[in-house]
């Protein structure tokens, strides 16, 4: 399945935003004392799952509407969806995380007819990930 290209703006954004708020925490922190090798390892694998999780709920809300707009049988989607995952390292399980499925249809809300996201909607999308995912 090819994504359109704002999508792929709105997944590289969301590690950037991500980043950026784990980089303000750890500056506040770095002031006091640096980061224990053990909690820089946690605070990198919650913003790895979390870009995961987000990839998989907006390439999920892409999927499902280009089902919904009768561009593609949900069998064909599914196995679109299943592969693009997998192809990035991605387990297919991810789409059965319960963050994952709430967020996603809210996501599809933000979508043009062509089922990208609409680049005036995109503030919305990172927001809506980074505070849901």
């Amino acid at each position: 399945m090819h994504f359109p290209r704002s999508l792929a703006g709105l997944l590289l954004g969301l590690p950037l935003a991500s980043v950026m708020a784990v980089a303000g925490v750890m500056a506040v922190a770095a002031e006091d004392a640096p980061l224990a090798p053990e909690v820089q390892r946690r605070v990198a694998v919650v913003v790895l799952a979390r870009r995961i999780r987000s990839y998989a709920a907006m390439a999920k809300a892409s999927s499902d509407c280009l089902v919904e707009k009768g561009r593609l049988r949900r069998s064909q989607a599914n196995q679109a969806l299943v592969n693009t995952l997998e192809e990035r390292g991605i387990s297919r399980g991810v789409l059965t995380n319960p963050l994952v499925e709430a967020v996603s249809p809210r996501l599809q809300l933000l979508l043009d007819d062509s089922c990208a996201l609409d680049p005036k909607r995109e503030a919305e999308a990172l927001q809506l990930a980074g505070n849901e995912l």
